[in-house]
């Protein structure tokens, strides 16, 4: 039984890329634009210091100028990965018959990245029987030898990305304690 929940743990892991991908990307764009308006702030129009005025060559305007170049090729990287991600979740998909509700429920979650309340207003159905249907989609999913394939082949970035939350659970967990102790 723990190998069945695992695989599918892995395949909404693998349906879950857009959203990801997309919540990444919208982070990106969110600290871009938060630099470009602290820089283009007038002064004193945000509680920031005039940028240093060195002649150091990695230092001053040149610098910021370069870390947002940074930042947006990062914002273009990710796009990319927006649109793997969305042909990786299709492919899943294509396994499920075209004309089904479950199909239907799965490309609003996971294409379209809308949260229950508006797949279940969309299709008309109680969230229990999008839950229900859902369900049955990711076991039919599961059923399927080319799905079986990708769990395996992404079982170790799965694996990575789960160590990866836990540390990263741990570490706030622990600046919380720390936080509570002082």
């Amino acid at each position: 039984m723990k190998k069945e929940n695992e695989r599918e743990e892995i395949l909404k892991w693998l349906l879950g890329r857009i959203y990801r991908a997309r919540q990444k990307k919208k982070h990106l764009d969110e600290r871009l634009e938060k630099i470009r308006a602290e820089r283009n702030a007038p002064l004193g129009g945000v509680r920031c210091k005039p940028l240093p005025r060195t002649s150091g060559e990695d230092e001053g305007a040149a610098r910021i100028v370069l870390k947002m170049s940074e930042i947006e090729d990062k914002i273009y990287k990710q796009q990319e990965e927006i649109e793997q991600a969305i042909v990786c979740v299709m492919d899943i998909l294509d396994e499920l018959p075209w004309d089904s509700l479950e199909r239907e429920i799965c490309e609003m979650r996971h294409i379209d990245t809308k949260p229950w309340k508006e797949i279940q207003d969309s299709i008309p159905m109680s969230r229990s029987q999008c839950y229900k249907r859902y369900n049955s989609a990711i076991a039919m999913l599961l059923s399927k030898e080319k799905i079986e394939r990708m769990i395996e082949e992404n079982r170790e970035s799965y694996e990575k990305w789960q160590a990866d939350r836990g540390m990263l659970w741990q570490q706030e967990r622990q600046r919380k304690q720390n936080q509570k102790n002082k």
